[in-house]
């Protein structure tokens, strides 16, 4: 079975047949420019979808789908102000500990991880970073920058076999696979500014890493594809305290 990420990947590259200038002009950081529209960014979020659905068991009622949809209820309205996008978040029969926003507006939940939350406040901390992703398209811009890549590519190795070719392919999708650190910071502190909005504990977003990097050790596992996708280190939990810290103190 695809990974999430690759059945976003593989949909988008599909979709997304034109990069224009961005297989010329390169950025600072590594990345070539985002040429995804949001009206294509949303359309790769939909296809995706309906392939996460096709393969996955979607809860749709019961104690623990009320309580994400009263956490989102809180979070969601948070992100569209800075991304007016048609968000849904839905819940996963899985015990998988595992979240994952597509591009666009779809997120989805893993019983697993919604179980392993014991408060709303630490629910809330992990929604909150999952729109972020979304808010600050980083599928798309890591999409955009895989497809430009994969043009050059093509260019230099036009004239390789074809099995060269297909090396080089597998290798960008690959290295799609997770988000940058970059990606990560950001979403953590845009999450953490939705999570303190909707009123919930600043303190909640480190407990929950904390949580998370004791239960597998500081490393991932079968069931923990949230730690393999969004990596806990001891520096990003003591960013999420000190931001919390600073919080506090700014309001207390």
């Amino acid at each position: 079975m695809k990974t999430i990420k690759q059945t976003v990947i593989a949909v988008s590259l599909l979709g997304v047949t034109t990069l224009g200038g961005a297989v010329t002009s390169g950025c600072g950081n590594g990345r070539f420019p985002n040429m995804i529209s949001k009206s294509q960014e949303i359309e790769i979020g939909r296809d995706a979808a309906v392939q996460v659905e096709r393969q996955n068991r979607i809860i749709t009622s019961g104690p623990d789908y009320d309580r994400l949809q009263r956490v989102a209820a809180r979070i969601i309205p948070q992100a569209d102000q800075d991304f007016d996008v048609e968000y849904s978040v839905k819940l996963i029969d899985s015990p998988d500990i595992n979240a994952f926003a597509l591009p666009g507006g779809p997120i989805y939940f893993y019983k697993g991880l919604v179980d392993l939350a014991a408060t709303d406040d630490e629910l809330a901390s992990v929604v909150g970073h999952e729109a972020a992703h979304v808010v600050k398209r980083h599928s798309a811009k890591q999409i955009s920058d895989a497809q430009a890549k994969s043009t050059l590519a093509q260019i230099f190795l036009g004239r390789q076999s074809g099995a060269v070719q297909q090396i080089a392919s597998l290798g960008l999708n690959v290295y799609q696979l997770k988000f940058s650190r970059d990606d990560e910071s950001q979403s953590d502190e845009v999450g953490f500014q939705y999570l303190t909005r909707a009123g919930y504990d600043p303190d909640a977003m480190a407990s929950f890493f904390t949580k998370m990097a004791e239960k597998t050790g500081g490393g991932g596992s079968k069931r923990s594809e949230w730690l393999q996708s969004h990596p806990v280190t001891s520096s990003r939990i003591e960013k999420a305290r000190q931001r919390a810290a600073e919080y506090k103190r700014n309001r207390p």
